[in-house]
């Protein structure tokens, strides 16, 4: 957790400091990190489908569903028995490479501020939600499984959405607060700046946040957050450190042009379309599978290896889409904040800037681009930059 010391807050306006220089990235170097991110990205993909389809296979699933029922007769607690035990398992295997993907490589090219005792520690609270939003939902699809056997995923997508929709309006003011310190934006120049865009468009801005970022990290990023009442837009300390006011506003342009467009609903309308695909693929497999795996029926917690290798199969095969969905909008954002403030100029060096602090490769491969990248490459959104004319949003 970022720490916020004892010292006296600092009331510093960021117009009144020069911005701090950023040291171009090299580009071979870069092109290092990125290859490394995306390999282990990619074993990550293949643990969560290889691990469940050898533990199924091999028996391992119905021998922790025995060794739960052992310890007690009901269902409910049968599920989350088994949960904590394949859980520990399955973390048990993946956690050598988090430590390496997550905090060794961070380090080894000078992207991370973390010590190993601070990392675990976020490590540790993100687990921890993470089993318990699993243990929530998986009992959930169980209980379904179990009481309404024809409906069951058509009710667990319901659900799912409901939860996706809690969730995004908690993460901002709950879940964000537990590994980052966030803070309004000072009075000063550059508040008064940024709201004034936000009044060009009529649009209301619920709050717009720094980031302190740069107390784990040196990288730089913004973003819209939350809905209704919690949504806000937060700046990386980082990214305002080392950007102009003018490039600080064409970014809040770029962000304002994500609420103006609606795009965090959009995005969630995707996910939730995917998860409707995901639950109905699923039911379909339980209900030919089941019998050849010697499961005792769809509603056997020892058949969740199988739901998992379905869900996992669905979201790889429409990552592409996704993905190409989410550079549609980041483009179109683009687009806005450019036609918002004609800053031309401030826009690319911004881009340039963040592309240097999160050592992005600006000119990737264009199949990783198409397969890999919720955002458009760096030099793709330079040269749509460079080519763009203003013209009136629709």
């Amino acid at each position: 957790m970022a720490s916020t010391g004892n010292n006296a807050p600092d009331t510093t306006s960021p117009e009144d400091v020069a911005p701090k220089a950023v040291e171009p990235a090299d580009p071979a170097r870069a092109q290092h990190y990125q290859r490394i991110k995306l390999t282990m990205s990619i074993v990550g993909m293949g643990l969560n489908f290889v691990i469940p389809l050898v533990f199924l296979l091999a028996g391992g699933s119905e021998a922790i569903r025995n060794l739960a029922e052992g310890w007690t007769s009901s269902s409910a607690i049968v599920v989350v028995l088994y949960l904590l035990v394949a859980g520990a398992g399955l973390q048990a295997i993946e956690f050598p490479f988090e430590v390496y993907s997550g905090f060794i490589v961070e380090k080894q090219f000078g992207l991370s501020k973390l010590t190993l005792t601070s990392w675990l520690w976020d490590w540790l609270k993100g687990t921890a939600i993470q089993t318990v939003l699993i243990v929530i939902i998986v009992s959930g699809i169980y209980l379904l499984l179990r009481w309404q056997a024809d409906l069951w995923w058509l009710l667990a997508a319901v659900g799912a959405t409901l939860l996706i929709v809690v969730l995004a309006a908690l993460v901002p003011v709950l879940l964000l607060p537990l590994f980052y310190k966030f803070e309004p934006i000072p009075e000063g120049e550059l508040k008064d700046r940024l709201f004034a865009l936000a009044d060009r468009i009529g649009t209301r801005v619920k709050g717009v946040y720094v980031w302190h970022l740069g107390d784990k990290s040196s990288k730089a990023n913004a973003a819209v957050t939350g809905w209704g009442r919690t949504r806000r837009i937060i700046i990386s300390d980082t990214l305002i450190d080392s950007n102009t006011p003018d490039e600080i506003e064409v970014v809040m342009a770029h962000e304002l042009g994500h609420h103006v467009r609606n795009d965090v609903w959009k995005m969630m309308l995707v996910q939730v379309i995917l998860i409707f695909i995901s639950f109905f693929v699923i039911d379909l497999a339980l209900e030919t599978w089941t019998d050849s795996l010697g499961l005792r029926g769809i509603s056997d917690i020892a058949g969740l290896p199988l739901v998992i290798i379905v869900g996992v199969g669905v979201s790889l095969i429409a990552l592409p889409v996704a993905n190409w969905l989410s550079r549609k909008a980041e483009s179109a954002a683009d687009r806005y904040a450019l036609n918002l403030t004609g800053m031309r100029e401030q826009f690319i060096s911004a881009m340039n800037k963040l592309g240097d602090q999160n050592m992005s490769q600006k000119q990737p491969s264009a199949v990783v681009e198409f397969i890999f990248h919720s955002h458009p490459s760096i030099h793709r959104r330079i040269a749509n930059a460079r080519a763009w004319s203003p013209q009136p949003e629709k």
